[in-house]
């Protein structure tokens, strides 16, 4: 006496199989008759073609039945491949192990229903007598060749070849008194010896707190969902990272989130950058490996080596902890530091020095994706295949080989990279704006000879080379070496009226670029560029509207009325809109 709609919004479709009005039957309640009815006129009418006809519901549960489906693979068939009015449709049967759902189950009793041929032309079924389970496993090596008999397809199991001892083991450490021990005795007891090279022992996946997860409890943390979130490469890759394998792993939802944002985001990033600047095009078909004299790409280069070295002797002792973190420093280091101060030269004019940063960046990203394949292989490949990997998988590669790691310029960049810090600290405690060029940075004297170990020591001419990073870095016009200062770096925080309007061009810059990202505007596209502002506002603009065309790819800049906020460039206010 009810609407369908009704019906339909109380007892929504995926409920059905277990819950329905009183006295309606349960799509459980159809599976089980239509269950029964199929086993019952198979064995009728074997042999024979039959044709059933009847509702749609019915038909969808004999089909469920007949494929030994459980309750949520019975709603999705029924979602997916629902049966047409009419429709006929062959249903492909065989008798299987099932349980009173007619769901497959392959444990006793419903194992001992199966029984098979065999080729003397009898029946085999389940024998009563079980030997021990743990025997049974720690025969595998020997079983799976068929040990020591011959088989009717002669010369593929042979005792000959025999496939022992394993290279390497792995399994839980539940397993240590199980499996791992009766590979030994049975191998022992039959002459053979140890039964594997290298053992892999996992330890157990805890709740955030260390506590066992129980369905009871309510900690359990289901891995599809994880997975769907984060994806299999991040938890993959977080098990290996976190700790020794060895070891129990307290699973935190945010310890896996900062993985894929340390990780997979910086390197999809530094994949993005290469493919909005890089052609696929022009690379292919030269060499990958850059000669390049920059000492970035230099750098980045022997930071690579170094990686392969570390990640290839970590996989041959069968040690993952150390190799997975090389990598996600090595990334830091590549988006944090090689893209940042790189960024210039690959939009500059220098048709050649723009040319050895793709090389380079070309190769570091292939080779980064072999030597992450073995530990994220789906992100491995995405990262190959996007940056131009020549075969059809990065799994089909030769494993990298490392050149002659030049640790004096990886320890030298170590330098670097804190006395920019230094001085990016400096500008933070004066409370100076970065973008604002400042005349120059003072080097303690005694700086280079305290930081780090003996080996990290440098001389003032050995740095001069990397002055321009430092410059860059720090926004400074001159770096002065061997200073008879108090601190370790000490900034010229004068700002004359040339260095003022500078920084008031960067932030001009920065306003300008910000618009583009808004229109959604690409690298290739021009723009026209309308400023609202005062007098001296316009004349600021003429005097470096030449570097604002060129930096910010502006075809036409203009004055005129522009609706909106206004952006603080310095003193003065100015109104921007920017056109494709």
């Amino acid at each position: 006496g009810k609407k369908v709609s009704e019906f339909a919004k109380n007892f929504p479709f995926e409920d059905r199989f277990n819950k329905m009005p009183v006295g309606a039957e349960k799509y459980e309640d159809v599976k089980k008759r239509i269950g029964d009815f199929l086993y019952d006129i198979d064995q009728k009418y074997s042999g024979k073609n039959i044709l059933i006809i009847s509702h749609a519901t019915p038909i969808m549960m004999l089909l469920s039945a007949a494929q030994g489906l459980d309750s949520h693979s019975s709603m999705k068939l029924d979602m997916d491949a629902y049966i047409n009015n009419s429709e006929i449709r062959t249903v492909k049967f065989s008798k299987f192990p099932h349980n009173a759902e007619y769901e497959l189950d392959l444990h006793r009793p419903y194992i001992d229903e199966v029984k098979l041929k065999c080729s003397c032309g009898g029946e085999m079924s389940r024998v009563k007598e079980v030997m021990d389970v743990w025997f049974d496993s720690g025969a595998m090596p020997f079983a799976q060749d068929h040990y020591p008999f011959d088989t009717p397809r002669k010369g593929l199991f042979r005792k000959e070849v025999l496939s022992y001892p394993a290279d390497f083991i792995s399994e839980a450490i539940d397993q240590t008194r199980g499996w791992f021990y009766t590979l030994h005795a049975v191998g022992i007891l039959l002459g053979k010896g140890k039964a594997f090279k290298n053992v892999i022992c996992l330890g157990h996946i805890l709740d955030g707190e260390g506590k066992k997860m129980s369905k009871s409890v309510g900690n359990v943390v289901d891995p599809w969902s994880m997975m769907d979130k984060y994806g299999a490469d991040a938890l993959r890759f977080w098990m290996y990272s976190v700790n020794q394998p060895g070891d129990s792993k307290n699973f935190e939802e945010k310890t896996v989130d900062e993985i894929v944002k340390k990780v997979f985001n910086l390197a999809g990033n530094a994949l993005t950058f290469y493919l909005m600047y890089g052609d696929k095009s022009e690379v292919e078909g030269k060499k990958l490996k850059a000669e390049s004299q920059n000492v970035l790409d230099k750098w980045i280069t022997a930071r690579m080596d170094e990686v392969i070295e570390t990640v290839t002797k970590g996989m041959d002792a069968y040690v993952f902890q150390e190799p997975t973190r090389v990598i996600r420093d090595f990334i830091a280091d590549l988006s944090q530091w090689y893209l940042r101060r790189s960024r210039d030269r690959f939009k500059g004019a220098d048709v050649a020095d723009k040319e050895a940063a793709i090389f380079t960046m070309q190769y570091i990203l292939i080779t980064l994706a072999k030597v992450m394949a073995p530990f994220t292989p789906f992100f491995a490949d995405y990262l190959y295949q996007n940056a131009g990997g020549r075969l059809e998988s990065v799994h089909l590669e030769e494993w990298p080989q490392a050149g002659k790691v030049d640790l004096e310029l990886i320890e030298a960049m170590k330098v670097v990279r804190d006395l920019a810090s230094k001085g990016l600290e400096a500008r933070m405690t004066a409370k100076i704006n970065v973008r604002q060029p400042l005349a120059s940075l003072k080097v303690k004297e005694m700086f280079l000879a305290s930081n780090g170990n003996q080996k990290s020591k440098m001389s003032q001419q050995a740095l001069q080379r990397f002055t321009q990073l430092i410059k860059d870095e720090v926004n400074v016009k001159e770096v002065i070496f061997g200073a008879a200062i108090q601190t370790d770096v000490l900034l010229d925080l004068n700002i004359t009226p040339e260095l003022k309007e500078e920084g008031m061009v960067r932030e001009l810059v920065r306003a300008v670029q910000d618009l583009r990202k808004e229109k959604g505007l690409s690298v290739s596209d021009l723009a026209a560029l309308t400023v609202e502002t005062n007098t001296d506002g316009q004349n600021f603009i003429q005097r470096n509207k030449t570097q604002l065309s060129a930096v910010c790819s502006v075809s036409d800049v203009k004055f005129g009325s522009v609706v909106g906020e206004g952006v603080t460039i310095g003193d003065l206010i100015v109104k921007l809109s920017i056109e494709k």
